[in-house]
């Protein structure tokens, strides 16, 4: 291994953490919605701007974890600064434990995901230059072909973060010009620059964990990129139907919004293509792991964030559905769904390359995967429930806000179980996680410290070649018993003669 990807394991171990803080404060922030009479130490407005920031955080810090840990890999050579890693770990995660810690305190600027103050975006935008420039200067000295497409999804991810976060460090007077800039990161963002870096990083995975053909994925990629570039920057336009820009912005956003599903769907037909049943069934149980998370991810790319977000974009729909909680149940499926699962899972293979986790340790894995998409779908359906009731008495027969909340009342309860299920779900797996990982945590906070001399996979491959000669021995013994029977014959036959 690279002393790159070393380095990537505080990065996914701090997206854990925050993985399972993210489930305490939405079931938090669920049941003050429900009961807010009950009293809360938190005020509302900063628990969810706590929520909003954190769900953008700790899949961008596990996701830029990923990117160190796959680049080297698929560039072959070390990184052009292992120090910059280091550095640009502590700054992302010190910037993010003060936007956090300030938004509880109530240190708000009001815009919806870009909450936090001035200063501390503009420390978030200094992270995003260190890791562009980490990840050209290792590119150019690669000798691996430039045209490698997972390379170029990588890096060109990581220089829109840039492109499309630095003009959000300042507010904006005009609130049109506002809106546009917000939805530089709230939409392209997790569309396009989180959608090319994850292709890039999934893309390595499967190669690596499924040993799909190189050239049929890198293909696939390359189609990506053109989807996600075209729909992610132009099915914004979804966005800006209520903002005061012009009207063929309804059109383009909504025709658009159509070409989002197909980068998922073209990345899964190209890897189905190319497994075999077979293959799946010799894998580790980290790999099934890592592929369940993924699977999860896939489905709800598909229909969560695709066909959901597409028929929302439509724009005589869109007149109705827009700010309800059809709009939230879309938030939840295509942010966390899509990119949360993808970097648990990315999360998860990093972490126990080398660190073995113990066996009994997989149930729990197992049981949070299902409660976290048990979770996760009874949200939705809660959501899609109470946003289409809010549609018809709200804005079709014309009912007061005051009645329509009473009356999608009880399907926020089943929302709120979904969330329960989902902290449970995300609270096992981070437990899991941190667990093992932490009678190795000083190793890994260690500057280049190596954690074991041999890694999963290779534990995995000698684990089988013993389970082979096993066999091989089982089915040798009734043969060697045979061979033992017909000499003792010859001898007798011998002694006769």
């Amino acid at each position: 291994m690279f002393r790159s990807q070393h380095l990537s394991y505080k990065y996914a171990l701090f997206a854990y953490f925050l993985f399972g803080l993210q489930g305490l404060v939405a079931s938090g922030g669920a049941i003050d919605l429900l009961f807010p009479d009950l009293g809360n130490p938190i005020p509302f407005v900063s628990g969810r701007a706590f929520h909003l920031n954190v769900s953008i955080y700790w899949p961008l810090i596990g996701m830029i974890g990923a990117m160190y840990f796959f680049f080297c890999q698929e560039a072959e050579r070390e990184f052009y600064s292992l120090k910059l890693i280091t550095i640009n770990f502590w700054i992302l995660a010190s910037t993010l434990g003060l936007i956090l810690g300030s938004l509880l305190l109530g240190f708000n600027e009001g815009r919806e995901y870009l909450e936090a103050i001035w200063p501390l975006k503009l420390a978030t935008a200094a992270c995003t230059i260190l890791l562009c420039f980490n990840l050209l200067t290792t590119y150019l000295a690669s000798d691996m072909p430039r045209s490698r497409a997972t390379l170029i999804s990588m890096v060109t991810g990581s220089v829109t973060l840039i492109i499309f976060y630095v003009p959000n460090i300042v507010s904006y007077a005009h609130p049109t010009v506002d809106e546009i800039a917000k939805f530089m990161v709230v939409h392209i963002w997790e569309e396009m620059s989180l959608e090319l870096i994850g292709t890039g990083v999934l893309a390595a995975l499967l190669i690596q964990v499924t040993k799909v053909k190189r050239q049929a994925v890198e293909t696939a990629i390359y189609l990506d990129i053109t989807f996600a570039i075209l729909a992610g920057i132009l099915a914004t336009g979804h966005h800006y139907y209520w903002i005061g820009v012009p009207s063929y912005w309804l059109w383009i956003g909504g025709t658009f919004s159509a070409m989002q599903v197909l980068p998922a769907i073209v990345l899964l037909y190209t890897t189905v293509k190319s497994m075999t049943f077979k293959g799946i069934f010799d894998l580790s149980n980290r790999d099934k792991i890592t592929l369940s998370l993924i699977g999860s991810s896939m489905f709800y790319h598909i229909f969560g964030a695709g066909f959901l977000g597409f028929l929302m974009a439509y724009p005589p729909l869109n007149r109705y559905v827009h700010g309800t909680y059809i709009t939230s149940a879309h938030s939840h499926l295509a942010l966390f769904g899509v990119f949360g699962f993808l970097v648990l899972a990315l999360c998860f293979h990093i972490l126990f390359t080398e660190i073995i986790l113990v066996k009994e340790m997989y149930r729990w894995c197992w049981g949070a995967i299902i409660s976290l998409n048990a979770g996760l779908l009874t949200m939705g359906i809660g959501l899609l429930i109470a946003g289409g009731l809010q549609v018809y008495f709200w804005r079709v027969i014309g009912l007061g806000i005051g009645e329509t909340n009473e009356f999608i009342r009880p399907y926020l309860f089943i929302r709120a179980f979904g969330g329960f299920l989902y902290a449970i779900g995300s609270l096992t797996l981070t437990f899991v996680v941190i667990k093992s990982i932490w009678p190795k945590i000083q190793v890994i906070f260690q500057s280049e410290g190596r954690l074991s001399v041999i890694n999963c996979d290779d534990l995995h491959r000698m684990h089988r070649l013993v389970g082979d000669l096993l066999q091989e021995e089982k089915k040798i013994e009734p043969l060697l018993k045979r061979i033992q029977v017909l000499y003792q014959s010859l001898l007798f036959f011998n002694k006769e003669k």
